[in-house]
């Protein structure tokens, strides 16, 4: 699920590769660097209102939570391992066209990828099972209304989360396996399949006969007949209160109905939003699949006859197409927050507290502070105050010891005359 592009390819045209490099710094680094940090602030403020004790008491919220703690730790290591990369050694190659050209930091995401990508494959699972779950959840609570609640319970969630989780990390553990770090004849960390990893049979049942059916194929299924029937039960029940409508009717049950509508109608931006970034994932999986033009896949040294028989534009618009996905997969992990603002009273309301106790607790220590330096000053101005009281009672002190002692010097000169 999480692809990278190499930034070297003998089927692509100096013209092509220059071309595709630029996408890659623009697209796929800084423009992608300003999505992941959004996104890693809107994730954050989404669990920060979302684990609110006000918010916590429905399982849509849950669902909502732990998608975007998955989010926001998928996004670390995106940037890690995509944006940051390549806005620092995207500029060393277009500078410099060298083959042997490298960069210490890309040295270093190879080294770690054996362990990252499958864990970002693993938080991006929970992440498609997560929507389908809150999914289904709004489906329950539209078809049985007051009698969901005994089945959406948030200790059902848990165990609901805890399953996906566990299935997740099952599901890619065979990732795990996959690849291993060697050194090259220059002494640089280079990415190689294992033995396990270049089985034929292997890569067919992990790439093909079970990852597009689960990965994509399943939760696709699931999410289009659950928001299909979810859109025409609320169509149903808008027409159904319309015809039905009860100017008598108590405001609080009218604000309540209007809340549980826009819950669902938000469920199903974010759906939408998955769909739109999700679907080319699939295509370049199959790209990928068919053409092995992923970073991290050694078939390329071994049919390097038949890739150069592969034409500049067709490698130009599948690199081109793989950043693009990556740039879609950073928009689906971060844009949540939009639809949970729009459509989410509560979660408005929550957030706008939030930051007023955020804002009296700034204010607080602000006075705190500005009275603790009003008392060190004042403090520090009583000591110098009473120092140079000292002072001056010392020298008073000093002056009346000595005009006594001339005194005394005066009379024993007195005495002495006398004598």
């Amino acid at each position: 699920m999480t692809n990278t592009s190499d930034q070297s390819n003998s089927a692509c045209s100096l013209s092509d590769e220059r071309q595709v490099l630029l996408v890659q710094y623009i697209l796929g680094g800084w423009t992608s660097c300003i999505i992941v940090l959004f996104g890693v602030f809107s994730n954050g403020l989404s669990i920060l209102v979302l684990g609110n004790s006000r918010m916590r008491h429905l399982s849509t919220n849950i669902y909502l939570l732990s998608l975007s703690i998955v989010n926001l730790a998928w996004l670390i290591l995106y940037f890690g391992v995509n944006s940051f990369r390549f806005t620092l050694i995207v500029p060393k190659f277009l500078a410099n066209r060298d083959g042997n050209d490298h960069h210490e930091y890309d040295d270093f995401v190879q080294r770690f990828s054996p362990y990252v990508v499958p864990l970002m494959n693993t938080l991006q699972l929970c992440s498609i099972y997560y929507t389908v779950a809150v999914s289904f959840d709004r489906f329950l609570y539209l078809s049985y209304g007051i009698q969901a609640e005994a089945i959406c319970t948030v200790r059902n969630s848990l165990r609901v989360i805890t399953c996906i989780t566990i299935c997740s990390i099952l599901f890619i553990l065979p990732h795990w396996f996959k690849y291993r770090v060697e050194l090259n004849e220059n002494n640089r960390p280079q990415l190689k399949l294992t033995s396990i990893g270049e089985n034929e049979l292997f890569r067919k049942i992990i790439h093909i006969w079970l990852y597009i059916p689960a990965v994509y194929a399943l939760p696709f299924l699931l999410l289009i007949f659950i928001n299909f029937f979810t859109l025409r039960l609320l169509r149903k029940f808008y027409l159904h209160r319309r015809q039905n409508l009860n100017l008598t009717s108590a405001l609080s049950t009218q604000n309540n109905e209007q809340r549980e509508r826009d819950i669902t109608l938000m469920l199903i931006a974010v759906v939408l939003l998955f769909f739109i970034c999700r679907f080319p994932m699939l295509i370049n999986h199959i790209f990928e699949t068919k053409f092995s033009l992923t970073s991290y896949d050694d078939r390329e040294s071994k049919n390097s006859n038949s890739t150069r028989n592969i034409s500049y534009d067709n490698c130009r618009s599948r690199r081109l197409f793989n950043t693009t996905v990556n740039f879609l997969q950073t928009i689906n992990a971060s844009a949540n927050l939009f639809f949970y603002y729009l459509f989410g009273e509560n979660f408005r309301e929550t957030s706008f507290q939030l930051a007023k106790q955020v804002r009296k607790r700034v204010v607080r220590r602000r006075n705190t502070l500005v009275e603790n330096i009003t008392y060190y000053i004042q403090r520090q101005n009583t000591n110098a105050n009473i120092t140079l009281q000292n002072r001056t009672i010392d020298q008073q002190q000093q002056q009346q010891q000595q005009q006594s002692l001339i005194l005394l010097n005066m009379e024993q000169g007195g005495s002495t005359r006398n004598i």
